[in-house]
């Protein structure tokens, strides 16, 4: 079962919508931002609260690549890998991302600290190539750019 804070969170996204099972993307985010990814052990006590099915929310953490279910790092470096950041060069910033922190994507540093996590899709096709720190979204502009941006998460 899940501790009384974590708990708590997960039944008031439950409680706002008329049925429970509404609240799965949500109470999945709350889980992986508790834990900083989503532990097996966590997908039944979830379907319990929602009343669905264990191989429901299983299907839903398969589907949507922004839940980790694998080794967990600080700072999950989303990349856009969709075809509007293709044609604007994403694989130069998944290139300076493997050079400055010495991982592929899928991996994680040494320290823990990052993983790159290749995403369809982050809706900023106007600022493409984009990636996510987190929460952050930041244009790609160059090498030098993005490790200043990596330095503030250190």
């Amino acid at each position: 079962m899940f501790e009384k804070g974590l708990l708590e969170k997960l039944n008031a996204h439950i409680n706002y919508f008329p049925r429970k099972e509404q609240a799965i993307l949500l109470c999945l985010h709350e889980i992986q931002d508790h834990y900083g990814y989503i532990p097996q052990e966590t997908l039944k006590p979830l379907a319990d609260l929602l009343e669905v099915p264990l191989n429901h929310v299983e299907q839903v953490v398969a589907f949507y690549d922004m839940f980790d279910r694998e080794t967990p790092a600080k700072y999950r470096i989303r990349v856009c890998v969709s075809v509007v950041c293709h044609f604007a060069k994403n694989k130069e910033l998944i290139k300076a991302l493997e050079n400055i922190l010495k991982i592929r994507p899928g991996e994680v540093t040494p320290d823990g600290k990052f993983k790159i996590v290749p995403v369809q899709c982050l809706g900023a096709c106007s600022e493409a190539p984009v990636f996510m720190i987190n929460d952050d979204t930041y244009k790609f502009e160059g090498e030098e750019k993005l490790n200043e941006i990596l330095s503030r998460y250190t």
